[in-house]
């Protein structure tokens, strides 16, 4: 049987024919054909099935004032589709034998450091019988052992520590709790202070110490005799959780019939899966920019229940886990489409009259089953086999769509469904295979990145602290010889969410010690210790995952972006105090001295951490620039689009502190087109962050050096496909809709308007030309030379003292200078007019 493999667009047939041909009369005159038509239509053409003439922008779009955008359309090959599983398995065992090769690396790197260990012991003639295991020095966060649990001080300066004494730190975690079985059958962990836990270890000790006076005298003190059983005051409520009473399959289409609560009419479900050969582009696409770094779920097994699913039999026999399982792969086909950028018109879903987020129709089919699987009064199921994967798969959805509250919300309920199942604590550990270990591991990390890389995205304070978890970090193992039901479980290399997991806790301790509350002590402590951090991060990393941000042309992978995007970002976030203090020092003063701040005037170590900032900020935007020309950016992602615009504000903040319009411009430039290319697509919230930005720079331009570009970039062009990102089927969310084009641009021309702009003096054009001098966006300086400097810290000048004196008490990044009491403000308040008092 052959299949069609699609890709993202479905390409119409051209003429090509651009020669002149004899006439069919047979005369000897030609007859010219008409204008060869364009072989790449613009994607607004391409969806309304009309020529397209060509050009940028096609003047059909510039007619109707629409953004012009192109994608490159895929080519249609048609493969069997026995050839194309013998290529995934292929894949598969590659994937395989690398894991198994990294680990044997591994093991002999942990020998030969062994050696050299009691090799350096012989030659030191130290006659002392020496443990070489207890001299090993293994980071405490590495992959092989339990996780590292750095313990969190409130203490801004660490306490000194003599060399006779030795810490001793109790690992209370390692008392971990257990599982225990409700009378449902449900599964869940109790901690060590649990009444339940209690309970039960007066009763192992009632068994362990006093089973000689045993008898039958105490068969009725156990809760499961007949009078338990028949009184329903002792048993408590009882969930319904037979709750699929059908699921039919016809070829590729299903209808699964839910039972609703008590007293409700039953719900039917009807869907249909894509070809296959397009599902698993889906699955591919979504691993291309996920493997590695986040775990959602395991790509062989999804590819085997789909192998299984098209073949017509069923990956589970029960009729609940496998729908909770069309949930998730429907979830799955939903985010690789938004990572397409543009819905296949041919598969899945068709695309209606109004184009919506790409994915919508996949989410709208598995938002129907998801909202009867766990719902109130069956949140239970969130436990079973596959629960946690759906639950976060749909938080990333609806993080995608813009839905915040609803995000963060199912983002939560994702980590508690991971504690309650003790996840956090290896839980069961004695009783899974090391597939399985490895399975709930890589799991568990990925819900607790997304929950601190939210908190942080968002401001929010963190849900549980790191002092509560002894999971160990995943690792690679010999997937050689798999157990029975772990043939099909394929790992990526652990290196990649291992490192992913270290650089968002660091984080996650930037959050914890600069942005939960007013700082009573002086900051420099805490931001030496943790630039301290993000440093040893960097040089820590194996060198197939460093990147070399000095060439001209940089070049960097997706997975490598996602790692350094993350670290950027950190470092932005440590040392935003110091640039938010120098610029509010600039606007409170610019009236009066109209004068740019003077970084001479300061120590080398504040330019230098200000230079990691610039650096952070400049290298995130390349990094998705790079990306660009690979097709290899969320133009729907949240991720991408929150990194690159605060990458964008923070260079706006340098440009208004210390005039470094020249070395930022072309890097505005790039992150404003991406922006405007996500906008095109019909990216709402894009489009938003766009407006911000642009915003922003017409605010602080107080010399019109940036107008050109910002005018340049200014536009009241609609997006091609405009969506309601909250107009799901049965999905009730609300939220604002989309500021029309017109109106924020209207906003920035009249931003453009009030904001002063005086010529450049020579003073402020000398000054200029010093702080360019000090800073350094590209070369990034050495992270010897930076320690040096951060050690020298201690002993800060009576200038630098003053200086972050002032940035611990004003505490300005916390915003303390608005009124938290005052009503709440827009999204489009952002810099809205403002630019006449500055």
């Amino acid at each position: 049987m052959q299949r069609e493999y699609l890709g993202e667009e479905i390409g119409e047939k051209y003429d090509t024919g651009d020669e002149d041909t004899p006439s069919s009369s047979g005369s000897a005159g030609y007859v010219r054909k008409p204008p060869r038509r364009s072989t790449l239509a613009c994607v607004r053409c391409r969806r309304k099935h009309v020529k397209c003439p060509g050009g940028d922008p096609c003047s059909k779009c510039s007619a109707a004032r629409i953004a012009c955008e192109y994608l490159e359309p895929n080519k249609k090959l048609t493969v069997s589709m026995k050839y194309l599983q013998q290529l995934q398995e292929n894949l598969a065992d590659l994937k395989r034998e690398n894991v198994k090769l990294q680990s044997i690396v591994n093991t002999v790197n942990s020998d030969v450091t062994e050696s050299k260990i009691k090799e350096r012991a012989t030659t030191n003639g130290d006659e002392t019988a020496i443990d070489a295991s207890s001299y090993k020095e293994v980071p405490l966060d590495e992959g092989h052992g339990a996780y590292d649990i750095e313990k969190e001080t409130t203490d801004d300066v660490d306490p000194p520590v003599s060399g006779d004494e030795m810490e001793l730190v109790s690992n209370f975690a390692q008392r971990s709790g257990r599982l225990v079985e409700s009378r449902t059958g449900q599964r869940y962990f109790v901690g060590s202070s649990s009444m339940t836990l209690f309970g039960l270890e007066i009763q192992s000790l009632l068994s362990k110490y006093l089973s000689h006076k045993g008898g039958n005298e105490d068969e009725n003190t156990l809760p499961n005799n007949e009078d338990y059983n028949e009184n329903p005051l002792l048993q408590g409520p009882q969930s319904n959780l037979d709750q699929i009473d059908v699921l039919q399959e016809e070829g590729n289409a299903y209808k699964i019939v839910l039972n609703k609560n008590e007293g409700n009419d039953d719900i039917s479900v009807n869907f249909t899966l894509p070809s296959y050969s397009y599902a698993i582009f889906l699955v591919d696409t979504f691993i291309t920019y996920n493997d590695g770094c986040f775990y959602f779920f395991n790509e062989g097994m999804v590819k085997h229940g789909l192998k299984i699913a098209y073949e017509g039999g069923a990956f589970y026999n029960d009729r609940t886990l496998q729908t909770i399982w069309f949930c998730k792969v429907l979830l799955i086909f939903a985010i690789g489409e938004m990572y397409l950028g543009t819905s296949n018109n041919v598969n899945g879903n068709k695309i209606k009259d109004t184009a919506k987020l790409p994915g919508s129709g996949f989410f709208e089919e598995a938002s129907q089953i998801f909202s009867c699987l766990f719902s109130s009064g069956r949140i239970e199921s969130v436990t079973k086999e596959g629960g946690i994967e759906v639950m976060l798969l749909y938080a990333f959805y609806l993080q995608v769509a813009d839905c915040t509250v609803a995000s963060y919300f199912y983002f939560g309920q994702a980590l508690r469904a991971c504690l309650i199942s003790g996840m956090h604590v290896d839980a069961q550990r004695d009783n899974l295979t090391r597939f399985e270990l490895e399975h709930r591991r890589r799991l568990w990390w990925t819900v607790y990145m997304f929950e601190r890389m939210l908190s942080s995205k968002a401001g929010l304070p963190l849900s549980f602290t790191d002092n509560t978890i002894s999971t160990e970090l995943p690792g690679d193992f010999d997937m050689s010889k798999p157990p029975p039901g772990c043939e099909h479980y394929i790992f990526p290399e652990a290196e990649y969410i291992i490192n992913c997991v270290k650089i968002v806790r660091i984080n996650a301790q930037i959050l914890n010690k600069l942005y939960q509350r007013q700082p009573n002590t002086n900051i420099l402590a805490a931001l030496k210790s943790v630039v301290k951090q993000l440093l040893q991060w960097r040089n820590n990393l194996p060198s197939f995952l460093q990147v070399d941000f000095t060439e001209k042309h940089l070049k960097i992978s997706r997975l490598c972006a996602n790692l350094f995007t993350e670290y950027f970002q950190g470092m932005n976030l440590a040392i935003r105090p110091l640039l938010f203090h120098f610029a509010s020092v600039q606007l409170k003063k610019f009236r009066g001295s109209n004068t740019y701040i003077n970084l001479q005037n300061y120590s080398s170590t504040i330019s230098a951490l200000l230079n990691c900032s610039l650096q952070a900020s400049v290298n995130t935007i390349r990094s998705l620039w790079a990306l660009m020309d690979q097709n290899m950016v969320a133009l729907f992602g949240y991720m991408d689009r929150e990194y690159l615009f605060t990458a964008s504000c923070t260079l706006v903040l340098f440009n208004a502190a210390f005039g470094i319009h020249e070395q930022t411009y072309e890097h505005l430039d790039h992150a404003l087109n991406i922006f405007t290319k996500m906008r095109n697509l019909g990216n709402n919230p894009a489009g938003l962050r766009r407006s911000q930005l642009l915003t922003l720079m017409a605010n602080f331009d107080f010399h019109g050096i940036m107008k050109d570009m910002i005018c340049a970039h200014n536009d009241s062009l609609k997006p091609d496909t405009q969506y309601d990102a909250h107009n799901f089927r049965n999905v009730n969310i609300v939220s604002q809709t989309m500021t029309d084009s017109a109106s924020l641009s209207d906003i920035i021309n009249a931003t453009l308007a009030k904001s002063s702009q005086i010529n450049l003096t020579k003073k402020e054009t000398q000054i200029i030309e010093k702080n360019s001098n000090q800073f350094d966006p590209l070369n990034t300086a050495d992270d010897g030379e930076l320690q040096v400097l951060l050690d020298k810290m201690t002993k800060v000048s009576q200038t630098d003292n003053k200086l972050w004196k002032e940035i611990s008490d004003q505490a300005m990044w916390l915003g303390s200078a608005m009124d938290p009491a005052i009503a709440p403000g827009n999204e489009m308040d952002f810099g809205q007019g403002k630019g006449s008092n500055f």
